[in-house]
């Protein structure tokens, strides 16, 4: 097997990719991660407000047995030379290399002027969301907490805050509308639910007398790696690829999940999140197929079907979409739309699971298309 494809980044995309890959019989793929466990990400919010001790999951249940693991963080990518680097162990040669990085939190402050002394912490990755937890449970009760970002994470930790800590006040900042991606009767919909549990939402700035915490979900920037190694990447720091998700500078690199950015007017609507990182992990794993073959690889296509947040343990919102993930009129709420909710979260690991015990199975919704009147 003369093709070595190294895939970094052990999210979505990347056990998606390597999985798929795996069961080609002419490639030796290995996956390159900096923790030796998989992170169910979307759970992340349930970890922070203290409903979920921990959402990691061994490789050993998710990923296909023939995929070698490194256990390490990639100091850079070497493109010129088709190697990674690293600080404390030998570099890596790839023939085709997957970039499924992921993203990060944005930079966020450590104080500021109207919350002085206050801690500011994430929820963007495993650790992150372990220090929000044990300081959810230091609040004192009848202190305040503070969410910033109306965004389905921010929805969704507050909602989870109230449920987990209903002793404390619990606000949420918000630049624009709650909600936004929802459109606007799902987003007033989501508002409407918040206010109901307890909720105190702010618009702007916001400023809250005395918090006790403030726990930011306002926005994802992709990893570093690909800036630090001198790869296209957008303002967002996410790499640049075609819409054949490869980097046009270096055709033997490819692109998948929260890290990359894809061109073309077919994949401006993609957000970031599992239920784009899934088909692209699996498209991604297609592209380096087809380039081991000497074929053309196809252009990456696919398309939504919902929206689902979750409001606290009992109830949540689904918003259905169209393809390009613009709101439709169909709505589910309630005590089904919880259980919706919690049905897709382990659907994701059940698609890996699936691709890991019969590569190449795995199918998506297809892009958006003409736009079909209701």
């Amino acid at each position: 097997m003369g093709n070595q494809v190294v895939v970094v980044g052990g999210g979505y995309a990347g056990v998606m990719a390597a999985n798929r890959l795996a069961g080609r019989g002419d490639a030796t793929v290995v996956l390159v991660n900096e923790r030796d466990y998989f992170v169910e990400r979307i759970r992340l919010h349930e970890v922070a407000s203290g409903v979920r001790e921990s959402c990691r999951l061994s490789f050993d249940e998710v990923l296909h047995a023939s995929v070698r693991r490194v256990t390490a963080r990639v100091a850079s990518i070497d493109a010129g030379m088709s190697r990674l680097l690293f600080a404390d162990r030998d570099a890596l040669a790839y023939d085709y290399l997957v970039y499924a990085a992921g993203s990060t939190a944005r930079p966020m402050p450590s104080d500021s002027d109207d919350e002085p002394g206050m801690p500011h912490l994430s929820v963007s990755t495993d650790e992150d969301a372990a220090r929000a937890r044990q300081a959810v449970r230091n609040a004192a009760p009848g202190s305040a907490v503070v969410v910033r970002g109306a965004g389905h994470t921010g929805i969704e930790l507050a909602s989870e805050l109230r449920a987990a800590r209903p002793d404390i006040h619990v606000h949420l900042v918000s630049r624009g509308p709650v909600g936004r991606s929802l459109g606007a009767a799902g987003g007033k919909e989501a508002e409407r639910a918040l206010t109901r549990l307890g909720v105190r939402i702010h618009r702007g700035d916001g400023a809250v007398p005395a918090p006790a915490l403030v726990l930011h979900t306002d926005g994802f920037v992709g990893a570093s790696l690909a800036a630090e190694s001198g790869l296209p990447v957008n303002d967002r720091g996410q790499l640049e690829v075609g819409a054949d998700l490869r980097v046009r500078e270096h055709p033997n690199i490819v692109g998948a999940g929260d890290g990359c950015h894809i061109g073309g007017a077919q994949n401006t609507h993609l957000r970031m999140g599992c239920a784009s990182a899934l088909p692209q992990g699996a498209h991604v794993a297609d592209v380096v197929g087809a380039l081991i073959d000497g074929a053309a690889p196809a252009a990456h296509s696919a398309g939504f079907v919902a929206q689902c947040v979750s409001l606290g343990r009992t109830r949540g919102l689904i918003q259905a979409v169209h393809p390009d993930d613009t709101p439709r009129r169909i709505r589910l709420r309630g005590r089904p739309a919880a259980v919706f909710k919690e049905l897709i979260c382990r659907q994701t690991v059940r698609w890996m699971r699936q691709e890991a015990r019969r590569p190449g199975t795995y199918r998506w919704p297809a892009g958006p298309a003409a736009r079909v009147n209701e």
